[in-house]
């Protein structure tokens, strides 16, 4: 087993749970995040397109909605 050289944020907190990570800060270590490699940051594609229709969600109306209300999707109708 390799040994951590990290300094435990737990020291010096108090309650138990604390009490508890102190112990187990040094065999397990800090959480871990990412997919193990660097990642570019996100993109989002320039045309997106609907989910519902296909079309492209600029010729789409979004209602947002509130605490009380549900935000609505309107798609275009159909061109003939």
């Amino acid at each position: 087993m390799h040994e951590q050289n990290l300094p435990n944020p737990w020291k010096g907190v108090p309650g138990f749970w604390a009490r508890v990570n102190r112990i187990v800060y040094p065999i397990v270590g800090p959480a871990q995040v990412g997919i193990g490699r660097p990642e570019a940051p996100y993109e989002p594609p320039a045309n997106p397109a609907c989910p519902l229709c296909g079309g492209l969600m600029a010729d789409h109306r979004i209602e947002r909605g509130d605490a009380n209300t549900r935000t609505m999707l309107h798609c275009p109708g159909p061109t003939a």
